[in-house]
């Protein structure tokens, strides 16, 4: 099985998520550049107006892989917009997919997530996984976004993902396997 992270981290974090499975699968990462840097302002502007910034090409084929692990932030409930350019521009090219993602953390949003990523790529992904920062935070803190937002995550903070993220690659490593064998035998 060939895998390949494409990820987009505004703060850190996501990019930092992409580190630790690109360390435990070995495989290829590329990032997704903006053509223009963002501020907050932006990132509200995009969600507000359902725009979608340009991004950076590089002419990497996608089609050469099996899988490709999306990583990227959560924005208002949304997937980050950089993310959503790069999937109207490749959906043709994505083969299997499946998304993780380092956010804050809301129990009505996973399904949003699924529903947006399988308009936009034209196919469902393999697993959406969460990873709160909520569940990093002391009680107080919880679901309030001057702590939420600012937080940066550190190695030691994917002990407590660990169960999370490996779940996240069991899954799909099971749902490729049968597709291998199937694009094999035709």
């Amino acid at each position: 099985m060939k895998t390949l992270i494409t990820y987009f981290s505004f703060s850190g974090n996501n990019e930092l998520l992409t580190n630790d499975i690109q360390k435990r699968l070995h495989c290829e990462t590329f990032q997704i550049v903006e053509s223009k840097k963002r501020k907050g302002f932006t990132i509200l502007l995009d969600v507000l107006f359902s725009r979608t910034p340009g991004i950076q090409r590089d002419g990497k084929d996608l089609k050469q892989y099996d899988h490709i692990i999306f990583i990227a932030p959560i924005w208002a409930g949304k997937i980050a917009t950089p993310l959503k350019s790069f999937l109207l521009l490749e959906k043709e090219n994505i083969r299997g997919y499946s998304f993780i993602t380092a956010c804050s953390g809301s129990k009505a949003q996973k399904d949003k997530i699924q529903n947006e990523l399988t308009r936009l790529a034209g196919k469902s992904p393999a697993m959406v996984t969460e990873l709160w920062i909520n569940d990093l935070l002391p009680a107080h803190k919880k679901n309030k976004i001057k702590y939420v937002t600012p937080y940066r995550l550190q190695p030691k903070d994917f002990a407590v993902f660990a169960d999370k993220i490996e779940k996240h690659l069991e899954a799909i490593s099971k749902s490729i396997v049968p597709t291998l064998i199937n694009v094999k035998e035709q």
